[in-house]
């Protein structure tokens, strides 16, 4: 298995995973266009995409789905409230899916679990190739929870949210509510939330980690 990070941030997010020769993108959070600039940088042709990931609805991981799906004929997957939440067009193929029961997608056995976020039905994923390599990728989450570290346990790269330094975010030029919202259990996950968490997923098989969904305001590399 492979992966890529097409870009993270509330500018948007998209990664895309390759197994086998086949591919999916999880999220599409920029243009269309962009989307497909990008994919070409790494030699991918969006046409060759076997679907499309989401996480929930929200436009900085949705923003380029439905013209994408619509140019390539692409399935979308996402839970039900994720789908009722997106902007589609009609004709698009869609698949709802349920957290905590995996299919298979581009040789992937994928399962999806519950995240504390405020959308209407967020996600994280877990992906495993038929050769037994892991991937876990958590996006937007405002804290950890038993379910999703559970399922974060025996990977082989984890994709992980570390949004925001507190002294930055507390500092900062946001209004106090969106301070609130970020820092609240459903907003977003700080950098030391990130680590504690991490240092529990560690192991002798982790080898990959990317701190993910960074923000341009609130947070430094």
């Amino acid at each position: 298995m492979r992966f890529a990070v097409l870009g993270s941030g509330s500018a948007g997010n998209a990664i895309v995973v390759e197994a086998s020769g086949r591919r999916l993108l999880i999220d599409a959070g920029f243009s269309c266009r962009r989307l497909v600039d990008r994919l070409r940088m790494l030699g991918v042709e969006a046409r060759s995409l076997d679907g499309v990931l989401l996480t929930h609805e929200h436009g900085d991981h949705t923003r380029g789905a439905r013209l994408l799906a619509r140019r390539f004929d692409l399935e979308v997957l996402a839970t039900r409230g994720t789908l009722d939440g997106v902007v589609l067009d009609e004709t698009t193929r869609t698949r709802t899916i349920r957290s905590g029961e995996p299919f298979e997608l581009a040789g992937l056995r994928v399962e999806s679990f519950a995240l504390p976020h405020d959308a209407r039905e967020p996600v994280g994923f877990a992906l495993e190739d038929s050769g037994g390599c892991r991937l876990g990728v958590v996006g937007d989450l405002g804290c950890r929870t038993q379910l999703a570290w559970a399922r974060l346990r025996d990977l082989d790269a984890l994709v992980l949210e570390s949004n925001y330094d507190l002294q930055m975010l507390r500092s900062g030029p946001y209004p106090w509510v969106i301070k609130q919202r970020i820092a609240g259990r459903h907003g977003h996950l700080s950098n030391e939330e990130a680590g504690h968490g991490l240092r529990e997923l560690v192991s002798d098989r982790l080898r990959h980690v990317v701190l993910y969904h960074l923000s341009q305001t609130n947070n430094l590399p």
